[in-house]
């Protein structure tokens, strides 16, 4: 697949994914999505148990959750550079739903 990535395409404050129709979508991502990595580890078996809940009601919402970055709160542009140096076009979303595009090297 040939994509037109936008020239000011940043992965800390966008998000391209491949949609039903098999077709690039760019989008901001919300300040909401943002906000799951900076959720308190809760006590107990799964310290990201609140985010993960966060996460499920965000992506209710439409949102597309990355959970290297938004639920384990990962850096967007080294992981996006991890991605390429493996070979990854994409990787799907947190509940295995959408492919989540990982955008060129600049």
């Amino acid at each position: 697949m040939n994509i037109n990535w936008p020239a000011e395409f940043n992965p800390v404050n966008d998000r391209a994914y491949i949609d039903a129709d098999d077709k690039p979508v760019f989008v901001k991502i919300d300040q909401a999505v943002k906000d799951i990595a900076y959720i308190e580890p809760t006590e107990g078996a799964d310290p990201f148990a609140g985010r993960i809940e966060r996460a499920k009601q965000l992506a209710a919402q439409g949102h597309v959750i990355d959970a290297q970055i938004d639920v384990w709160g990962w850096g967007a542009e080294n992981t996006m550079r991890l991605r390429r140096l493996y070979g990854k076009p994409s990787v799907p979303d947190a509940f295995g739903t959408i492919q989540i595009l990982v955008p060129p090297s600049r």
